[in-house]
């Protein structure tokens, strides 16, 4: 791992673990991220009778637990497996994931720069824990606007070029998916085609082609708009929705939007 925590995790904290040992009902961990053991019993593994434990845990096997129990004194830890939704395990896992990429790029920016890996981490962590909560998060800041690159005050230009280039090779935008509903009537002989026409032309004027409008039901509709960040999304959709109640005015036609 790039880095891993100081001290003992929080009650209820969301953690990688790795499987070390099965003793008869109990399953020895290490916390990875804190490089720490922890104890998960058999209750806490799934609900209901468990016949076979090995069906849910096995030695090296990664698993995400949520901390149950932290004593210091005794240098124990409890924590389940069974208390963790599903969406949850999910998102952690790909939050490990983005981290694991993230040492990837330290990695190649260290053979550039002639430290190691931890050096080049050494001169790094304190502005990217002061601002992000992950290093993945801080990179893709990084490649969204590249003057950010200068929080990093303790590397010289060659080190910082280097991070750029391999960002910007590395990290893409991601993409979000604003869905709202709305709805558009008429009791017009001609409405099928002035409520198709309106929605055309209020799109028209965007220039964007990642807008979908989805028919729901009677006068229902949803649309989606797909781009590299949400306020992007939310002043497209602004565009459209000021273009079509002026439009649907014109024509008469009776417009509501979800706010």
């Amino acid at each position: 791992m790039l880095y891993t925590k100081d001290g003992y995790p929080e009650i209820n904290e969301i953690v990688k673990c790795t499987v070390k040992k099965i003793y008869g009902n109990t399953t020895f961990l290490y916390l990875d991220e804190y490089e720490k053991e922890g104890v998960l019993t058999i209750s806490e593994i799934a609900p209901g009778r468990i016949r076979n434990l090995r069906e849910y845990v096995t030695e090296d096997k990664t698993i995400v637990c949520k901390v149950l129990r932290v004593d210091p004194k005794q240098n124990r830890i409890d924590v389940s497996l069974r208390r963790v939704p599903i969406p949850v395990m999910k998102d952690k896992l790909e939050e490990l994931k983005k981290e694991e990429y993230a040492e990837r790029i330290y990695i190649d920016v260290a053979k550039i720069s002639g430290l190691t890996k931890d050096e080049l981490f050494e001169k790094t962590y304190e502005p990217i824990f002061e601002n992000y909560l992950t290093v993945f998060e801080a990179l893709y800041t990084i490649m969204l606007d590249n003057s950010k690159i200068d929080m990093f005050k303790n590397i010289d230009k060659k080190t910082k070029d280097a991070f750029l280039k391999i960002i910007d090779e590395r990290i893409k935008p991601e993409e979000v998916c604003l869905k709202k509903k709305f709805h558009l009537s008429t009791y017009d002989i001609q409405g099928i085609d002035l409520i198709t026409s309106s929605i055309k032309n209020s799109l028209n004027p965007l220039n964007y082609n990642k807008i979908n409008i989805i028919y729901l039901a009677a006068g229902e509709f949803e649309i989606k708009i797909t781009h590299d960040d949400i306020k992007s999304a939310n002043n497209l959709y602004d565009d459209f929705i000021k273009n079509l109640e002026k439009i649907s005015k014109d024509n008469k036609l009776d417009f509501t939007f979800s706010e």
